[in-house]
């Protein structure tokens, strides 16, 4: 695969609303009522389906999550709480994308209005990121992209490019991704 040609054509889709402009209206009206459990699963069919859109690379589903304790990626472990270290795991990552020995590890979410809730769930997320940082910095082939959409989530960016900026990630903060879906694409270009 020619990789300037194939970057040349990412793009994002003209459809893709900004995270900022993601509030709870908006969600409803373009999703319908979402509360969280299955139907939140509506915002992540379509970040991944824009994704593909935009890059032209497929963005299966994955069980991969990473050990907390160990600073690992497990690339299939579908169930962790059946082992009794099942805790020291992560969320698995929603979807990933591989291209010229890249692989590109994507966590995807939509987090709209202040609440207990939402801040409970960036919370996770923000530690989610701290392994990923970790995992980086042993693994030379491995991108980690957090597509964050929501008013919510992109008001609590800071939190995470704090963490992203501490010196200890210095050398591994450009393999990493922090933002919504529609700065995504700009940053696949540069990989």
């Amino acid at each position: 695969m020619n990789t300037n040609c194939f970057l040349e054509g990412v793009h994002c889709p003209v459809d893709v609303v900004s995270g900022d402009q993601m509030t709870k209206a908006k969600r409803h009206e373009l999703f319908g009522r979402v509360d969280g459990g299955a139907q939140s699963i509506q915002c992540e069919h379509f970040q991944r389906q824009k994704i593909i859109q935009g890059t032209g690379l497929p963005c299966p589903s994955t069980s991969a999550r990473i050990n907390l304790r160990t600073n690992r990626l497990d690339a299939y472990l579908p169930h962790p709480n059946k082992k009794m270290d099942g805790f020291d795991y992560s969320e698995d990552f929603d979807g990933v994308q591989c291209w010229n020995k890249k692989k590109v590890y994507i966590n995807m979410k939509c987090i709209v209005s202040n609440g207990g809730h939402q801040i409970r769930s960036l919370r996770e997320v923000y530690w989610f990121v701290q392994g990923q940082l970790k995992v980086l910095q042993n693994e030379p082939h491995l991108y980690f992209a957090n597509v964050l959409d929501g008013d919510f989530a992109h008001a609590s960016f800071p939190k995470f490019e704090y963490a992203a900026s501490l010196p200890e990630y210095e050398n591994v903060r450009h393999r990493m991704y922090i933002g919504d879906l529609k700065g995504y694409f700009d940053w696949f270009k540069t990989l």
